[in-house]
């Protein structure tokens, strides 16, 4: 998921959660080859159109003047802040999470072997997006009178072949954590999320299923190793 589309989704879908629960805490990793002002650009509304989409607003980046002790974050007009994980990798901080917001991708097997519950989402809003795409398909996607047919064409094909996505399903052929696939609205993924939340029996059920998934201690790397084996 582009973070053209990722990151307003994801932040609306943190506002609704917000709104619900006004003590949840929300943390976003941060790649390395990321810098946090590139990541800003995402959550305004000046410079990413894809955020009225989701009939979202905007998000500021908050740097502390003071680096000692203290955390960049996103803040929105209504007080709800996400704060930036810039240390890498961010497993520490990942294990101590109740629950976490992906896509699919490599980082599915990462949560899956540190057994953390997880909602997978593969939004299908992406018929312009899909024109800042490099390459071939964004040319192709560009072409005048045929690139929305081609876009809508790439979208069928991708939900044709869902299925199981996320890695820890794919390795138990079954899905234990969900996969929420479609033209995802954040009020809807929100309340998948808080109801998980509000169930905590329902998380530790899922971590139970991760760790048997995961298999023994020290699985992280043979997962990883998986992944990488079956993208070659």
């Amino acid at each position: 998921m582009k973070l053209t589309l990722g990151v307003p989704l994801m932040l609306a879908i943190a506002e609704h959660i917000h709104t619900a629960r006004p003590d949840a805490q929300f943390v976003l990793p941060v790649a390395p080859t990321l810098e946090l002002l590139a990541l800003a650009t995402f959550a305004d509304p000046q410079q990413n159109p894809a955020i009225q989409r989701f009939g979202w607003m905007s998000a500021e980046l908050v740097s502390p003047e003071n680096s000692k002790g203290q955390l960049p974050v996103l803040t929105t007009p209504s007080g709800m802040q996400v704060t930036l994980w810039t240390e890498f990798p961010a497993y520490a901080m990942l294990s101590q999470c109740d629950l976490c917001l992906t896509t699919i991708g490599a980082n599915t097997a990462e949560l899956g072997a540190l057994a953390v519950p997880m909602i997978v989402v593969l939004p299908t809003q992406q018929l312009d997006i899909m024109r800042a795409w490099d390459g071939v398909p964004g040319l192709l996607v560009n072409l005048p009178g045929i690139g929305s047919s081609f876009a809508k064409m790439i979208n069928w094909l991708a939900l044709r072949r869902v299925g199981l996505l996320a890695w820890p399903n794919i390795w138990a052929r079954r899905e234990i954590v969900p996969e929420l696939v479609g033209e995802l609205q954040p009020q809807e993924v929100a309340a998948t999320m808080i109801d998980l939340l509000d169930h905590p029996e329902k998380l530790q059920q899922m971590r139970a299923q991760l760790q048997t998934v995961r298999g023994q201690p020290g699985a992280a790397e043979k997962l990883v190793q998986l992944v990488c084996e079956e993208l070659r």
